[in-house]
């Protein structure tokens, strides 16, 4: 039981962003307090396939495709110091990325990308579908595709799991919390709980799909939503599988270091807060499977299951203060993109709290401004 009710810093929202967040203030020696309404890292950021795509689905050069490459570099940093401090691999490889093109429209979409992130300073390369062909020879026949080689993935639960070790030997951390009511004041912020009432110089907000009410529970009105996204995991058989992490308009396939591959995702906007796993979409994803690796079809399946992902109009995430109420901060909106940004995330909002001013890219990203295009 925590018996002080006061902290430097309460964070709301247990996922990936949350835990680096309130793990890199902990480390500043600031007494921190951590909230989760169920249990740590188990809702979106368990279920993520852990996709590090900076340069993935990126339509030009601009400051969200800079914050995904900055966070990006951060992880190998992010992974060693997580190792050292919890002694767990979160399983960070540097595989790549290859999208696909099935089209002559796809091949000048994604050759024009190659060509302004080249430009960018940032490695891609173009294989043709013979070079395709040689290279994962599991997939079907492609018009080619972009090779991104610096992307890569980590495993989604194992950096839910070192994250909540490394939050508990940091900072106050209470699960099973429900936080009813943020009331800024002037000089602090009450947090009222099923836990009673905290009060916190600081707060930030990283509740994911459920930030948009704990907004509201501010006084606030930002359009954060669910967006319910389903996956699998299957097994190939032995001598089958790939290299790289391939992705298409049609699914994405994501190999492990264990050797199963991640076969995702669908995405609902409409579900609401409903995360039944539903046959129509397990069928969907293995028939988009065997369209893109039909050697793949023979493998092992494990299991399915589904997340809610943080949505937000613009599709970027909110990141910095609430515009009349500086000391509640907000880190939410991430989309498909909340482990990518994880490291970045927690660099932005440990800045801003020690009063450093942000970048014109950061900047980007205050509430204030994404606002506006709402």
């Amino acid at each position: 039981m925590i018996m002080n009710s006061v902290f430097d810093v309460i964070v709301v929202g247990g996922g990936v962003s949350g835990m680096s967040t309130a793990w890199k203030i902990g480390q500043t020696g600031r007494k921190v307090l951590l909230l989760e309404q169920g249990q740590l890292g188990k809702e979106a950021s368990h279920a993520a396939a852990g996709m590090l795509g900076a340069q993935l689905e990126v339509a030009q050069d601009g400051p969200f495709y800079r914050i995904c490459v900055e966070s990006r570099e951060l992880y190998p940093a992010f992974a060693e110091e997580l190792i050292e401090e919890t002694r767990i691999d979160i399983g960070l490889s540097h595989n790549g990325i290859l999208q696909l093109a099935q089209s002559d429209e796809e091949v000048e979409s994604l050759q024009a990308r190659a060509r302004w992130q080249h430009e960018a300073g940032h490695a891609t390369q173009w294989f043709s579908s013979d070079d395709v062909a040689r290279l994962e020879p599991a997939l079907a026949s492609t018009r080619g595709a972009l090779l991104l080689p610096k992307d890569g993935n980590v495993c989604a639960p194992a950096l839910t799991q070192a994250l909540e070790v490394a939050v508990y030997r940091r900072v106050n951390v209470m699960q099973g919390v429900q936080v009813h009511d943020i009331l800024p004041r002037s000089h602090d912020v009450d947090v009222i709980s099923s836990a009673g009432t905290f009060v916190g110089s600081q707060v930030v907000i990283t509740a994911g799909a459920w930030a948009g009410r704990l907004i509201e529970a501010a006084g606030f009105s930002f359009p954060i939503y669910p967006v319910k996204g389903q996956m699998l995991k299957i097994r190939p058989q032995q001598g089958l599988g790939i290299a790289h992490t391939v992705f298409s308009d049609h699914a994405y396939l994501v190999p492990k270091k264990d050797g199963s591959i991640l076969v995702g995702a669908t995405e609902d906007h409409h579900a609401g807060f409903d995360k039944t796993v539903t046959a129509a979409a397990i069928y969907a994803l293995l028939a988009n499977l065997k369209r893109i690796a039909p050697q793949l079809a023979t493998s092992t399946f494990e299991q399915g299951w589904s997340g809610l992902r943080p949505g937000s109009p613009s599709g970027l995430p909110l990141l910095g203060p609430l515009p009349e109420a500086r000391n509640v901060w907000l880190a939410a909106g991430h989309f498909r993109n909340g482990i990518l940004l994880a490291p970045v995330t927690a660099k932005m909002m440990l800045a801003g709290l020690e009063g450093a001013s942000g970048s014109e890219d950061w900047n980007t990203f205050l509430p204030e401004r994404l606002t506006e295009r709402y």
